[in-house]
C-alpha cells in the first residue's frame, strides 16, 4: 500500500525477530535477495520482450542503500529482553532444504528447455525454438521473441459426446470458424480452426486446436500481437499442437523434478563452472547466484555451504 506501510511491516518483522533472539540484521539479507530477484526478472523480461512479472517493486533502491530500512533494523536490536540477538541458523536451514524440489513440481509438470513433460497426465509437448516458456499452475505460456506471438496450453474435463469441433463451439464459445480441419495428432482425435476473439487490444484472429487425450481436452491457442501476423505464425502454432503425444518410457524419466543439493566449496569452485554442469536451461549462472545470495557478482569463499541444482 505504499512505502510507509512497507516500513511498518519491516519494523514489526524486525521486532519479532529480535524478541525471539534471531538477528534482525539478517532481514536485510532476505530483502536483498528479493530485490536481486526483481532486478534479474526485469533483465530477463527485457531480453524476452515481455513485461516483468514482479510486484510493485520491493524497494526503489537496494536495501544496503536504504537508510530508513537500516534504521528500522537498528531500532529492533534494542528490543531484546534477554539473551544475545545473533541467531541466524544458516547451517540448520541448509540441512533442511537439501534434496528439496527445485522449480517445477511434478504435480504441475516439468519444463526442460522447450520440452514439457507431465508424468501424472502422461503427455508431452514441444514449444518453438527461441520462445520463452512459463509453466503456470493452470496453463503453459510460450512467448515469441519480442512478444510478437503467444501460445497457450490448458486443459479441461471433457464430455465425449461432443466432438473436438463441437467442444470448440459449445465449450469455448468460438464462432465463425475458418481454415479448420479435423486432425489425428499422434493417435488422438483433434480439431483445429481460426476464430476471431476479443482481447484487451481489440479483436484478434487466433489459431485454436483441441486435442482429446484420455479424460481431458487439451486446448492450444495461438495469437499474435499484430492481428495481421497470424499467417506468419500459423504453421508454428500448428506444429506445436501436432507435437502433443503420450509420454515415452525415456520421457517418463525426464518428467522427474530437479532438486537442490547442498555442497561445500573448495578453492576451485566457481559459478561459471557450476553453471556449465547445471541442468538449468537458461541464465544458469545468474540463477545459481540468486540461490546463494551472490547476485550479480558476489565471490565464493572456500568452505562455505552453497546450493546447486541437480
Amino acid at each position: 500500500y505504499g512505502r510507509e506501510h512497507e516500513l511498518e511491516a519491516d519494523r514489526l518483522g524486525a521486532e519479532y525477530l529480535a524478541r525471539t533472539y534471531y538477528n534482525p540484521q539478517a532481514m536485510l539479507d532476505v530483502i536483498g535477495v528479493l530485490k536481486n530477484q526483481e532486478v534479474f526478472e526485469v533483465e530477463r523480461a527485457k531480453a524476452e520482450g515481455r513485461e516483468p512479472r514482479i510486484y510493485h517493486g520491493v524497494f526503489s533502491t537496494h536495501p544496503d542503500n536504504d537508510t530508513r530500512l537500516q534504521e528500522v533494523v537498528e531500532t529492533a536490536k534494542a528490543l531484546k529482553s534477554s539473551g544475545t540477538v545473533n541467531y541466524v541458523g544458516h547451517e540448520e536451514y541448509m540441512k533442511l532444504i537439501d534434496g528439496m524440489v527445485y522449480g517445477d513440481s511434478p504435480r504441475e509438470g516439468i519444463l526442460r528447455g522447450r520440452h514439457f513433460f507431465h508424468h501424472d497426465l502422461n503427455f508431452s509437448i514441444n514449444f518453438p525454438n527461441g520462445w520463452g516458456v512459463t509453466n503456470r499452475p493452470d496453463r503453459l505460456l510460450a512467448t515469441a521473441p519480442g512478444g510478437a506471438a503467444v501460445i497457450q496450453l490448458n486443459a479441461e474435463d471433457i464430455n465425449k459426446k461432443l466432438s473436438p469441433r463441437e467442444f470448440m463451439i459449445q465449450r469455448l464459445g468460438l464462432s465463425k470458424l475458418t481454415e479448420e480441419a479435423a486432425l489425428n495428432i499422434n493417435g488422438n482425435p483433434a480439431h483445429t480452426a481460426i476464430s476471431v476473439i476479443n482481447t484487451s487490444e481489440g479483436q484478434r484472429p487466433a489459431r485454436f486446436a483441441v486435442i482429446y487425450f484420455e479424460q481431458r481436452a487439451y486446448i492450444i491457442a495461438g495469437i499474435t500481437k499484430v492481428a495481421n501476423d497470424i499467417g506468419k505464425y500459423d504453421q508454428t502454432i500448428l506444429d506445436t499442437a501436432k507435437s502433443f503425444h503420450a509420454l515415452t518410457e525415456r520421457e517418463k524419466t525426464l518428467a522427474k523434478p530437479l532438486r537442490l543439493q547442498v555442497v561445500q566449496t573448495d578453492e576451485n569452485t566457481s559459478f561459471s563452472e557450476l553453471a556449465q554442469q547445471s541442468p538449468l536451461e537458461s541464465h544458469a549462472e545468474s540463477q545459481l547466484r540468486l540461490l546463494n545470495a551472490k547476485y550479480p557478482d558476489g565471490p565464493l569463499r572456500k568452505g562455505e555451504l552453497i546450493k546447486v541444482v541437480e
